[in-house]
């Protein structure tokens, strides 16, 4: 496969991730039908849907149910406001609200659709079985192609701006979206992922089968947030960071409320072969080292189909690197502007020398290492060797 990063084995190499405490709330859906997507104008306007053409309503109090006009399986819903939503279903359903009433559109496919997003009622996304992604103008929908298409059921869509987009399912399909479609994050998880949602790129939360509930804070922080159930997680919506809505299997209804507390856990790497050189002008790259602490800065001067970065360490110039940062540190920079990016290696030892290497992945999982630069932290940095 030309110009493609091969992934060869699983996840990260022994980095830390968090889990957090038990926040979330059951409450009364109403319903044992399975519901599989959830979506809000605001706290007091949040929408659900699920199977057998089940739809909710919440006021801000109580859930309530709405007519359909349809008796297949819905799975995702999102508006661009109150009285302008979209919930997508089995045999490529599409169904519209209008403030009054849900009408049916057509979606030019008939693979079953889970996931539905837009940064505006003129640009919208539909995602489903065997790949398929939709794109809808404001007036019509098409289906979207890729350079490198995937087979895998994609279950969610969501993102933060109109290039800004992700895209994810079944055996760790996870896509990106920055003007063009790109599988370049697909192989970092292994297993099923369900919905993806955050108020803004930097606070974004991942849910999947068996209570899986994860947190990501855009660049290199990840963890597992306890759930209190087992049952498989579906969607998710909320209206900020912390009034955050979960639905899922047995009429699972889980409500977020913001306070966590940490404990560490652990889990293994991937390993990668490259190909040919990403497009990108990197023009610095500096670890300056603290007291127990190595704090890692780079600059580009313009980014093209960049889709982030990542950071690996040595303590040897020659050694093997183990990548540092839980999760791809997302491109800022386009291919006329650069940016800035900071990262600090809390994970290092006082008067012991590291080496760090920068990797940059582009759209198509092309890759090129920057370094290695090297940092010795001290207890007192600045007396003594």
């Amino acid at each position: 496969m030309k110009n493609k990063i091969f992934i060869l084995s699983i996840i990260l190499f022994m980095f830390p991730v968090t889990a957090f405490s038990v926040e979330w709330l059951p409450m009364s859906s109403g319903t044992t039908n399975i519901l599989s997507g959830v979506w809000g104008s605001s706290g007091t306007d949040v929408f659900a849907v699920g199977d057998s053409g089940v739809i909710l309503h919440y006021n801000g109090s109580t859930w309530s149910s709405m007519t359909s006009g349809t008796s297949n399986n819905l799975f995702g819903v999102w508006g661009s406001s109150g009285t302008d939503v979209f919930a997508v279903g089995d045999s490529g359903v599409i169904l519209h609200y209008n403030g009054s009433t849900w009408s049916s559109m057509i979606s030019g496919t008939s693979n079953n659709l889970f996931g539905v997003w837009g940064s505006s009622n003129s640009n919208v996304f539909a995602v489903g079985d065997s790949g398929v992604i939709l794109h809808y103008d404001g007036i019509s929908w098409s289906i979207m192609t890729m350079t490198d298409p995937i087979t895998d059921k994609l279950n969610s869509v969501w993102g933060w701006s109109p290039t800004g987009v992700f895209a994810l399912g079944d055996n760790g399909a996870f896509l990106i979206y920055n003007g063009s479609w790109s599988s370049a994050m697909s192989g970092v998880f292994s297993s099923n992922l369900n919905a993806i949602w955050g108020p803004n790129g930097g606070n974004i939360f991942m849910i999947g089968d068996g209570g899986l509930i994860g947190h990501w804070d855009g660049g290199a922080t990840g963890g597992l947030m306890d759930s209190g159930t087992t049952e498989n997680l579906k969607n998710i919506w909320g209206s900020s960071g912390t009034n955050v809505f979960v639905v899922g299997e047995g009429g699972t209804i889980l409500h977020y409320g913001g306070s966590v507390s940490t404990t560490t856990i652990t889990t293994a790497k991937s390993t990668t072969t490259t190909t040919p050189s990403t497009i990108i002008n990197l023009s610095s790259f500096n670890a300056t080292p603290k007291t127990s602490k190595v704090i890692l800065q780079w600059h580009t001067e313009s980014e093209t189909d960049n889709a982030g970065f990542n950071l690996y360490r040595s303590t040897s110039e020659d050694g093997d690197f183990t990548k540092i940062n839980a999760f791809l540190i997302l491109s800022k920079g386009s291919a006329t502007q650069g940016a800035s990016y900071e990262f600090t290696d809390m994970n290092v030892q006082n008067r012991k020398t590291y080496y760090y290497k920068l990797e940059d992945i582009d759209l198509n999982g092309n890759v090129t290492y920057h370094g290695p630069i090297s940092a010795t932290p001290r207890l007192i940095y600045g007396i003594g060797k």
